[in-house]
């Protein structure tokens, strides 16, 4: 089984303020994210923010909240907490919180995959271009409770060869960084 981890503690520095928030479609940006996970094939949720909003959005989907107090220590602070919060897992699903179009149809095309293959990372690319979630198998559970400061799972990755791609559809892996972006979708709602 894959357990999820939704990694909300980033400080949206491009953006401003607190793009997680922001309203999409009548809910937070973040909310679209905990509906389509809410929907997929995990053991359990775990969700590290350092927002009281945000956590108490994720009690309500019933997820394992943890507060990430040390934020500013960078993402790796994130995955160690939500991998030393998760019960024992043949992988672990990383999620960031700005990505509001992502479904569970691909979600779970991730996990059946990655049960096919529970030795290797699966992620999800389109037109060469990879984003999340990504999912790393428990073997790779040490390596990411090594990761410093703020570095990624995009470390170990490139430290690898023991990866499959799942091709999806390229809006699938829209991110939110920049009012810019932030436009883009609001524009694609009217």
């Amino acid at each position: 089984m894959v357990n999820a981890i939704i990694m909300a503690s980033g400080f949206s520095k491009r953006m401003g303020e607190n793009k997680l928030l922001l309203d999409y479609k009548g809910i937070s940006i973040i909310e679209h994210v905990f509906k389509e996970v809410s929907k997929s094939n995990f053991k359990e949720v775990t969700l590290v923010s350092q927002y009281g909003e945000v956590l108490k959005l994720g009690k309500e989907y019933n997820f394992k909240c943890i507060k990430n107090n040390n934020a500013d220590i960078g993402q790796s602070e994130s995955i160690k907490l939500g991998i030393k919060n998760s019960s024992n897992c043949d992988g672990y699903m990383f999620f960031v919180g700005d990505q509001p179009k992502i479904r569970s149809e691909m979600i779970n095309m991730l996990i059946k995959r990655f049960e096919e293959n529970k030795d290797k990372i699966v992620i999800p690319r389109s037109n060469n271009r990879t984003g999340n979630p990504v999912i790393f198998p428990y073997n790779k559970k040490e390596e990411l409770l090594l990761l410093k400061n703020d570095e990624k799972g995009k470390k170990i990755i490139n430290n690898s060869s023991e990866i499959i791609y799942l091709e999806v559809d390229d809006e699938l892996l829209f991110d939110i960084d920049t009012k810019k972006d932030y436009e883009r979708l609001r524009g694609e709602q009217k």
